[in-house]
């Protein structure tokens, strides 16, 4: 495991302050040819801390593995497959919905384990299985092997509905980014909210929270209709002087990094707390009603200079 940082600094002065992350290096093929964009598929929703109404239901779930996928892989997409039915039978299939994370290189699979994680979190606090069966292993014409599985399962129906009047826009982002090169971005939100912005990796350890920042960036409610460059570097959002985003690669074999910008907006400053990672952030923004609360996962590849 290398190590990777996000620095963060002076702009104004020579000190630096790190927010120091480990990194799981994927490394990239000479030649590679950029634009691939991959589409993680994944659940979205919220439950609501207060009433909660359920349905118990009976789903099926199959999936059909290939050769390079373990057979302990191959129940849990069963088991995931089923899960989504199940919302399916509750009625609640407008809850399914994808989100496009373009990410540019050929290490695509990774992006899609990292899709098939966060389906798997958000159904665990939707879907309540309270009994298994999983039937016998099936080898299809092709070779492949089919793995099923039929679950009874308790369903958290949705209490509210997303607020199509409450948005965010950005601009700046880029896809790739040169080691050592500055990122920057603008937000502008049409109503007054909070901003969380995470930078999240491969690998449990390679996260961080880049805003707000105990003693660097201060929490400031954002105001409808106005932008806000990010890093911030206005008065009101600091603690001391201005910082920069520097995206940099620690070890010079690696050719690119891949990592997931992650930006929320929030009508009210719901606090995150825990150790970042793709779950914790995801058990925290499921807590969060859908009316709340807008997101936005943006690849990010940081390729070597």
């Amino acid at each position: 495991m290398m190590l990777k940082k996000v620095l963060l600094k002076h702009s104004r002065k020579s000190k630096t302050h790190e927010v120091q992350i480990a990194s799981h290096k994927r490394c990239a093929r000479r030649g590679v040819q950029w634009g691939i964009a991959i589409l993680l598929i994944f659940v979205t929703f919220s439950l609501s801390a207060q009433r909660e109404r359920t349905v118990t239901v009976t789903a099926v779930g199959s999936y059909v593995a290939n050769q390079n996928e373990t057979p302990a892989y191959g129940r849990a997409q069963a088991l995931l497959e089923a899960k989504k039915q199940a919302l399916r039978e509750a009625g609640v299939a407008e809850d399914i919905s994808s989100t496009a994370i373009i990410v540019m290189g050929d290490a695509g699979n990774d992006f899609r384990e990292i899709s098939s994680e966060l389906s798997r979190i958000e159904l665990e606090g939707r879907v309540r299985v309270k009994e298994q069966t999983d039937a016998p292993p099936m080898f299809t014409n092709d070779g492949l092997v089919k793995y099923a599985t039929t679950i009874l399962a308790e369903v958290v129906l949705q209490e509210t509905e997303e607020d199509l009047n409450f948005r965010f826009k950005t601009d700046g982002l880029q896809n790739t980014y040169l080691s050592g090169e500055t990122m920057t971005f603008t937000v502008t939100p049409t109503a007054d909210c909070y901003l969380r912005v995470f930078l999240l990796g491969q690998h449990p350890n390679s996260n961080a929270q880049i805003y707000p920042i105990n003693g660097v960036f201060k929490d400031v409610r954002l105001k409808a209709g106005e932008t806000v460059s990010f890093p911030p570097a206005a008065r009101q959002f600091l603690y001391d002087q201005p910082f920069e985003y520097t995206l940099e690669m620690e070890s010079e074999k690696d050719d690119l990094e891949q990592d997931v910008l992650l930006i929320v907006a929030l009508k009210k400053p719901y606090p995150f707390t825990e150790a970042v990672s793709y779950e914790s952030v995801i058990r925290w923004l499921s807590k969060i009603k859908r009316n709340e609360k807008c997101v936005l996962w943006q690849g990010v590849n940081i390729i070597k200079n």
